[in-house]
């Protein structure tokens, strides 16, 4: 067996590799502890530790890699008064020490969010930053049986936990005043909003992109529900934005459960990458002794091997016969950049240019698809100055004077700008051209329309925010395209 010496191994002087660093620990050798729905008893139990934790996480000095900035920064650093990661680093670590560089390398590293970030780390990351985190209270607890719970608001309550805001003011280590006013006051985050929180990503049967229309499951739960919840719950000094995010204790109880739909996904018999790029990237991260081990995707594929499972997973459907097996894909309507605002957008989808365009009606392109063929409406390159506060719901063929519950015939579903908004001097992520897309299948909803006659040869596309849109925002869609595959 390798050996580090203690002096060695604390000092964190060089990164400690994860396979060693479980052979130090002996984690094989724990029980395989259960991280809790925090509506449970059991997890109420597990929330009062957690809140005491990060109490003491708090008041604890910035430069200590177990506290409350630390762990915050590892996500993301705030970007308020021109502060960026260089600045933070050097005020919080005016000389050099083992613990600044560790804060160089494990500052900002939260996958994918960020120019330059491949998209389909997001899943290990954030599994490597809860695993580790979640050592960290069970160290400051003075509890090694501490699991992280679980916010199942998918199927248990949208609401925030009761003890995330009563009582609502900062002696309650869990509240945090940087969220919507409606959620501090108890409301569901998805309240006048039917269907926003779903589990559609598991519906997807490849863990990554398929074509230019099928997300896969990886970037669909990153861009869909995971975004949908930050935006529902914060502001942008909040949840709402990337570099504030990991500063409200409810992220990491909202990751927990991002986890777990990965977990159930996985648990269905989905296969994750199997690519030596994907299975050997790593990234580091401080333990709860402060030391730097460096995680590997390949350590944290399966959470078996790192002793937790969840008390419930989610229910995944069935791959139907022949998935992800359509043919190649075509663009059969394109729409230009579009400016949104307070006031519903619209734009028509038009035949793209080029020879072939105009092949067929589009009503009986609809009506004719065959065997495993969709039509899915690919939303990309959003763009934002700053975080508009609330998301924006899309609907297809919607008539002018149908609004409220009426609307939600032709809905197609809702998009948001959480990785569209520029942090800490970096561009979004989703800047990165053609890495990330917004994907709906609408196939069902345009067969409908196409039955009833109201499906036109250039549809109309309505693009309207759910709430007030914050006035320097300034959100623009910069691609709309139609895509058969």
């Amino acid at each position: 067996m390798t050996t580090f010496s203690r002096r060695s191994f604390i000092a964190g002087i060089s990164a400690v590799p994860f396979v060693l660093w479980l052979e130090k620990y002996d984690l094989f050798a724990q029980q395989t502890r259960i991280r809790p729905n925090v509506a449970s008893t059991q997890g109420q139990a597990m929330l009062n530790i957690y809140a005491n934790a990060v109490r003491t996480m708090m008041n604890t000095p910035e430069r200590n890699p177990v506290g409350w900035l630390f762990q915050w920064y590892t996500h993301g650093v705030r970007d308020d008064n021109n502060r960026t990661k260089a600045t933070e680093i050097a005020r919080v670590y005016p000389t050099a020490s083992p613990q600044k560089t560790l804060a160089q390398q494990a500052w900002e590293t939260c996958q994918a969010h960020h120019d330059g970030d491949i998209e389909d780390f997001f899943l290990p990351w954030h599994r490597m930053y809860l695993f580790f985190f979640e050592r960290i209270i069970q160290k400051v607890s003075g509890n090694s049986n501490f699991a992280l719970p679980y916010w199942d608001y998918t199927n248990t309550s949208s609401r925030l936990p009761p003890p995330f805001i009563n009582p609502g003011n900062t002696s309650n280590s869990l509240f945090r005043q940087n969220r919507r006013p409606s959620v501090n006051a108890g409301n569901p985050i998805d309240a006048g909003s039917p269907g926003l929180l779903n589990l559609n990503a598991l519906r997807q049967c490849t863990y990554s992109p398929v074509g230019s229309a099928i997300p896969g499951f990886n970037m669909d739960l990153d861009l869909n529900l995971h975004g949908r919840v930050h935006v529902r719950v914060g502001n942008d000094l909040g949840m709402g934005q990337i570099a504030w995010a990991a500063n409200d204790p409810i992220f990491y109880l909202h990751h927990c459960n991002i986890d777990r739909l990965w977990a159930s996904w996985n648990s269905a018999g989905r296969r994750n990458p199997n690519t030596t790029a994907w299975l050997n990237k790593t990234f580091v991260f401080a333990d709860e002794n402060g030391v730097r081990v460096v995680g590997k995707v390949s350590d944290f594929r399966d959470i078996a091997s790192l002793r937790y499972r969840y008390e419930q997973l989610a229910t995944v459907p069935t791959c139907p016969p022949g998935a992800g097996a359509a043919g190649p894909p075509r663009r059969v309507r394109v729409a230009t950049a579009l400016q949104l605002s307070s006031t519903p957008a619209k734009a028509r989808l038009l035949p793209p240019p080029g020879p072939g365009a105009g092949l067929s009606d589009l009503a009986a392109r609809v009506r004719n698809l065959s065997g495993n063929r969709r039509l899915y409406l690919v939303i990309k390159k959003l763009s934002a100055q700053a975080a508009p506060g609330t998301h924006f719901d899309v609907f297809l063929e919607l008539p002018g004077d149908v609004t409220g519950s009426a609307a939600e015939a032709n809905k197609i579903g809702s998009i948001h700008f959480f990785d569209a908004v520029p942090h800490g001097g970096h561009a979004p992520a989703a800047a990165n051209a053609n890495q990330k897309f917004f994907s709906f299948d609408i196939t069902d909803l345009a067969k409908r329309l196409a039955a009833a006659g109201r499906l036109t040869a250039t549809p109309e596309l309505t693009i309207a925010p759910a709430d007030q849109v914050e006035a320097t925002a300034r959100p623009v869609v910069g691609e709309i395209e139609l895509i058969e595959q």
